[in-house]
């Protein structure tokens, strides 16, 4: 809903807030299920990706001024620091598994997003700690954040329906195809602003925004 609505008006950030704590909620669960059933442990980590994807992108709007020297506030260095450790962990699971010659599905999914993941906590950490800033670039991320927030979620509901429902799909295309056909409606959509910012047209003239 807050996709379809005009963006930075009162139910585009309605919705987004009701996605955001609702990530937070899903996020807990995650976890306290894996420490109840330990073999479900896996579960929590890709809970932690998703939920870091949305906060990413919820923090983005909170650092609009970096550009005019902002400094990130120590939530945002504590996000992308468990972030990475966690995002780390599924990255080492998988490519370790790969190497060993584990071709299942858990293999590729924690390969592929412990790639995802640890790329956006790089790419948001390089954003505390470069000179020079593109003053949009809160923008991008929040865009990022939140639809790869989604995407993560449409992922989990397909990995739990579509396995069912669609019994010819191979376990690892049930998990992955939110993320095949996501990433490049992203790509796509940014270069869109990316393209409009270049001939001068101003976020203000497409959203409303705020400085908080």
């Amino acid at each position: 809903m807050a996709m379809f609505v005009y963006k930075g008006g009162l139910w585009h950030r309605r919705w987004g807030k009701i996605f955001f704590y609702s990530m937070i909620l899903v996020c807990a669960t995650a976890i306290i299920m894996a420490v109840a059933v330990p073999r479900n442990f896996w579960l929590a980590l890709v809970a932690v990706f998703s939920f870091h994807m949305v906060a990413s992108g919820y923090r983005s709007l909170y650092l609009k001024k970096l550009h005019e020297g902002l400094k990130p506030e120590r939530l945002d260095k504590w996000l992308h620091g468990v972030a990475g450790v966690f995002s780390g962990g599924l990255l080492i699971w998988g490519l370790s598994h790969l190497f060993m010659g584990v071709r299942n599905t858990q293999a590729i999914l924690f390969t592929t997003f412990g790639f995802i993941g640890m790329g956006m906590v790089a790419m948001n950490f390089g954003k505390f700690f470069k000179r020079k800033h593109d003053k949009r670039e809160w923008f991008f991320g929040h865009i990022t954040g939140m639809l790869g927030g989604y995407i993560a979620t449409v992922s989990a509901f397909s990995a739990v329906n579509f396995g069912n429902w669609f019994p010819w799909m191979p376990a690892w295309l049930v998990w992955l195809w939110p993320t095949l056909i996501g990433a490049p409606l992203i790509a796509l959509w940014s270069t869109f602003y990316r393209k409009k910012f270049a001939k001068g047209t101003r976020i203000r003239e497409m959203a409303e925004v705020r400085i908080r």
